[in-house]
């Protein structure tokens, strides 16, 4: 969108007014609104013009372009997987608007419930954030935050098509806003087709190696040995459907409820995967004197799986429900520049699965009482300290977590630190696990009796943030922040060989000794002509028990960067254009033969047109980069793709 009272010349980057001339605030680093840079922690924002630019279809495409560190991969079944600074899924907490979703598949939510349309911006904390967020905070939380209209109303429908498993994606999405009402409503469905990929080698190398071999000739075995564990994409389409709907009552009282329906066909080759899922709240909103205000909600969700085969009908034998149901309280109380939280939670937890005895379920309850202080010592020293008690009901375990945080601001660079600890209780599946994975004959068994995983994340970090001006008129801005932080990781729950009566098995079990130490680094340039350059930096390196898997590839090194540039060439035409890559270095594991380090580019262009007609072109993969072999953890792409969408504003063009 434009902003009014821009030159016809030139039109400044969104990001410079995201980032710079509106101060954003943020939440999930304190839990109240602060300014980006009066944040405790460290909080990394990604705006709604990063995601416009970006041209993402959920919080998976969105994040491997723009976070450094961070990986998607594939688990079994090819369900996704995530690395994120060394930690799994399940040791990183995604929220929409603070609230949890349900469901997992090999530790990893469904990221494709996730799509972007209606969201606001992205916050980002790593590091261990239990002492706000309980459990699966660990590693760190991604929050996704929904954007509220302020104009009286707004529609828009939009359409893409990508060239990579000819994928199609068409959304629509339609707002009203008034004194009394906010509503969002929001649709979207994708379809992608199979994708065969290459094999390393041709059928005639093979065949030369073959008749060397049949000769006692020398060969090449690795002709002859497929690395590869991948060689097809599944096909899949999905639907998300997704309503906000804000009453304000009056100056004191305001009412938000939200539901949504997701569903998420698998297209395998012998039968089909078929995911719902369902959410529902209600939160309310008291003030009742300025700086003191009381939040209660209740929300629900709910995950289902199940097989069926291509000609409709349900096989039963892999039928998996998980049901959250979630009460929430939350007092504020400010006095000075000070401010007071308590707050309180109760999760019901209920799974049912076919990894279970005989389809078996069970539930667990989590009740929880956290509180935190943020003291403002001085206009340039802030002080935030949280604790925190969680209970859970089905392993009798409780856990203390802490947090505190320092905030130094000189006039030209602001120093922060942080020590908070972390903790993941374990889940229904990991105590009570009795499944012959894959009907191969190898069992996975849960151990009731595991202890919750533990962290401690320390973190110092220096920031530099700058307007530039030429005799009192913005010329541009810059900023930069280099963060040092170590995660202690202690009781990590995974798997030791445990036989089960004849059969090879696994059991799930506690291991300590994980220490993860790194430097992230993050550089942008904003210029008021309409330039843009952000580049942000990864170095990641872990110690002790480390375990390494082949859906588990953490890297040393990782960069991502983009070159933007928007201007207005007249009144019918305004361009924002967007250089972007991502270069990751080799895998920890040391397997450089299979897992290689890769760097892949992509360049979008937003055509802005007459009254809210944009037209969206992209080439990825510019340099037309193939993996030798297709690994979970490897790129999944096949080379140079294309894609063109259009999207129209409907309330700007009538």
């Amino acid at each position: 969108m434009l902003a009014d009272g821009l030159s016809a010349q030139t039109l400044p980057s969104n990001a410079i007014r995201d980032s710079i001339e509106l101060n954003p605030l943020v939440v999930t680093g304190s839990h109240t609104p602060k300014t980006l840079k009066d944040a405790p922690v460290v909080t990394r924002l990604i705006t709604r013009n990063d995601i416009k630019i970006t041209d993402a279809t959920n919080i998976q495409d969105l994040l491997t372009q723009e976070m450094p560190g961070l990986e998607f991969g594939f688990a079994m079944t090819q369900e996704t997987s995530l690395n994120m600074s060394g930690f799994g899924g399940n040791a990183v907490l995604f929220l929409v608007d603070g609230e949890r979703m349900a469901g997992e598949t090999v530790d990893n939510v469904d990221y494709n419930r996730m799509n972007l349309d209606n969201v606001g911006r992205i916050e980002i904390v790593k590091g261990a954030s239990s002492a706000l967020y309980g459990s699966n905070a660990v590693g760190g939380v991604v929050n996704i935050i929904s954007r509220e209209n302020i104009e009286p109303w707004t529609a828009n429908v939009n359409s893409r098509f990508n060239t990579f498993g000819n994928e199609w994606r068409n959304g629509a999405n339609f707002s009203f806003n008034n004194s009394r009402w906010n509503s969002q409503t929001s649709f979207q469905h994708t379809k992608i087709d199979p994708i065969d990929l290459p094999k390393p080698y041709s059928s005639e190398e093979i065949a030369i190696e073959l008749m060397k071999k049949a000769q006692g000739l020398p060969y090449d075995e690795k002709v002859l040995t497929d690395e590869s564990n991948l060689s097809r994409l599944f096909g899949q389409k999905t639907y998300n459907v997704k309503e906000r709907l804000v009453w304000r009552a009056n100056d004191r009282l305001s009412l938000t409820g939200r539901g949504s329906y997701f569903f998420r066909t698998s297209e395998r080759d012998t039968y089909n995967y078929h995911f719902h899922g369902y959410g529902a709240g209600l939160k309310g909103k008291y003030t009742w004197r300025r700086g003191q205000h009381l939040e209660l909600s209740y929300a629900y969700d709910q995950y289902d799986k199940a097989n069926f085969m291509p000609d409709g009908t349900r096989t039963h034998d892999h039928d998996y429900s998980n049901r959250q149901h979630v009460a929430h309280a939350l007092f504020s109380h400010s006095f000075g520049n000070n401010n007071l939280i308590l707050g309180a939670d109760y999760m019901h937890d209920y799974l049912s699965t076919y990894q279970f005895v005989a389809g078996a379920n069970h539930s667990q309850d989590n009740i929880d009482g956290f509180a935190q202080i943020d003291w403002n010592i001085s206009r340039r020293l802030n002080v935030v300290g949280s604790i925190r008690y969680d209970y859970f009901s089905a392993s009798a375990q409780k856990a203390f977590t802490q947090r505190l945080a320092v905030v130094y601001k000189f006039p030209w660079l602001t120093l922060r630190a942080n020590y908070a600890s972390g903790f993941r209780a374990p889940t229904l599946k990991e105590m009570y696990m009795h499944f012959d994975m894959g009907n191969m004959g190898y069992m996975i068994i849960g151990n009731p009796d595991l202890k919750p995983e533990r962290s401690h994340n320390v973190n110092v970090a220096i920031e530099r943030q700058n307007r530039i001006s030429n005799h009192g008129i913005f010329d541009g801005a810059y900023n930069f922040t280099l963060m040092g932080y170590c995660n202690m990781f202690d009781k990590r729950i995974t798997t030791i060989d445990h036989p089960y009566e004849e059969m090879p098995g696994a059991l799930y079990w506690n291991e300590d000794g994980v220490n993860i130490w790194g430097v992230d680094v993050s550089l942008g340039h904003y210029f008021d002509w309409g330039l843009t350059i952000k580049i942000n930096y990864s170095w990641m390196h872990e110690t002790g028990n480390v375990y390494f898997s082949q859906f588990n590839q953490p890297r040393s090194h990782s960069v991502t960067w983009r070159l933007g540039y928007a201007h207005r060439f007249s009144r019918f035409y305004a361009l924002d254009a967007a250089l972007s890559g991502r270069s990751l270095g080799h895998p920890q594991s040391g397997r450089t033969d299979v897992d290689q380090g890769y760097t892949l580019w992509k360049l979008m262009l937003q055509h802005h047109l007459w009254r809210g007609v944009n037209l969206n072109t992209a080439i990825d993969n510019i340099f037309n980069y193939k993996p030798k072999f297709y690994y979970y953890s490897s790129p999944l792409t096949t080379g140079t793709s294309f894609s063109i969408g259009l999207s129209v504003d409907l309330d700007r063009l009538l």
